[in-house]
């Protein structure tokens, strides 16, 4: 797959450049991120970008926030996007970024009442094109260096065919009368304050909500214990303490003798995560 690489923020300014330059108003744009699945935190790892003409790879690495800020926050360029909220979330929460200019054709998959609402199944029953559904690129690693072949043309994949997409999903809704309710939700997409509160981070631990407020304080202070350590050691969250053990030693102390740490913890560490834990779930009296 023919693509042009960008890995710097004079190459990033310069395209930018170029696309005003031609006239060019509209993209696609979709984003790969790590969101505590191999290491700790969100970040980042990918901005891949078709605009009717180029394929576009961008490695955010190399390029600062406020460059990054050029192309995301421009408001002369209208981004079509798939199910916009969980990058807007966390380009938000990660890198205080903010996408202006939103077309999200979610929201139509919805209001046209399609069977299947994924961007895959849009893609095959609008425009005839079969796209391989490659589950192993759903948990991949996109911080690793190069990044494959196969994982490019993964993430290519879910913009190239955007552009074309938006054409045939727009004609549907003008002639249904729902294109003023689809440009409401997408307003509602793009004005949504996505910065998460302090709480959201125990909220969607699932069991959390339905703890008392004595129990919901126990589950914060053992929930921190493993933030910290996997933070200290940029691991993911649940290779220091699993989501459903969280839980589990709130409703139950004794149970912190019955976790399985992952081996790549070792002794010492682990015998230091086990004394803080069992403070940790003492009551407060």
């Amino acid at each position: 797959m023919n693509y042009i690489k960008i890995e710097n923020k004079a190459g990033l300014r310069s395209y930018l450049e170029k696309f005003k330059e031609k006239g060019l108003h509209i993209i696609a744009i979709d984003i790969e991120a790590e969101s505590n699945l191999h290491a700790y935190g969100e970040k980042l790892c990918l901005i891949q970008i078709f605009d009717g003409v180029n394929s576009i790879i961008i490695d955010p690495f190399k390029i600062d926030i406020e460059t990054l800020k050029l192309l995301f926050g421009n408001k002369d360029i209208l981004k079509v996007m798939y199910d916009a909220g969980s990058d807007l979330s966390l380009l938000k929460n990660a890198a205080d970024i903010e996408i202006k200019s939103i077309l999200d054709l979610r929201p139509a998959a919805e209001l046209l009442n399609y069977e299947k609402k994924d961007l895959h199944s849009l893609i095959a029953y609008e425009l005839g094109i079969f796209l391989e559904k490659k589950k192993k690129y759903q948990k991949h690693n996109w911080e690793k260096r190069p990044v494959s072949d196969d994982a490019i043309e993964y993430a290519l994949n879910d913009v190239i065919y955007l552009l074309a997409l938006k054409d045939v999903i727009l004609a549907k809704l003008y002639a249904k009368k729902l294109m003023e309710p689809f440009l409401l939700k997408n307003l509602q997409i793009q004005n949504k304050d996505y910065t998460r509160g302090p709480e959201d981070k125990y909220r969607k631990i699932n069991g959390y909500s339905r703890l008392r407020n004595g129990n919901k304080a126990v589950f914060r202070r053992v929930f921190d214990i493993r933030e910290k350590y996997a933070k200290l050691y940029n691991m993911a969250p649940h290779n220091v303490i699993q989501k459903s053990d969280l839980i589990n030693i709130v409703q139950e102390p004794s149970y912190i003798d019955k976790i399985r740490f992952s081996k790549r913890l070792g002794t010492d560490l682990i015998q230091d995560i086990l004394h803080e834990l069992r403070t940790a779930a003492k009551p407060v009296r």
